[in-house]
């Protein structure tokens, strides 16, 4: 390599000496943005198989026609509102029947007295 001494060149002159330090810092800094950039694509692409396999997990289960525990839950609190209302219909013909029976008891007494 040639290189002059820093005493004999002028101010603003480089020597090659300074060009390859700099050359080898840049090329590091590369070389660790480019680890960089491998590490980030492949959690990137974890990620990507990660949302893969979810979305196959609900394809089988479709498939499969299994219940997840969410709609296990949902169908629970319909079967318990529909069972409610069907306990209050049940109520009310208790006591319309009851107060019809009462009614018809009560006017085959009159009849008869």
């Amino acid at each position: 390599m040639y290189c002059k001494h820093k005493e004999s060149l002028g101010k603003g002159v480089i020597t090659i000496e300074n060009t390859n330090y700099e050359q080898r810092s840049h090329e590091s800094r590369l070389y660790e943005l480019e680890a960089r950039l491998n590490v980030l694509e492949q959690s990137l692409e974890s990620k990507a198989d990660t949302k893969d396999v979810i979305l196959k997990i609900d394809d089988l289960i479709k498939e499969k026609e299994l219940i997840t525990k969410s709609e296990l839950n949902n169908f629970q609190k319909k079967m318990e509102a529909m069972l409610h209302a069907y306990q209050v219909k049940l109520l009310k013909w208790i006591v319309a029947s009851g107060i019809s029976s009462v009614a018809a008891i009560a006017a085959i007494i009159r009849i008869f007295v």
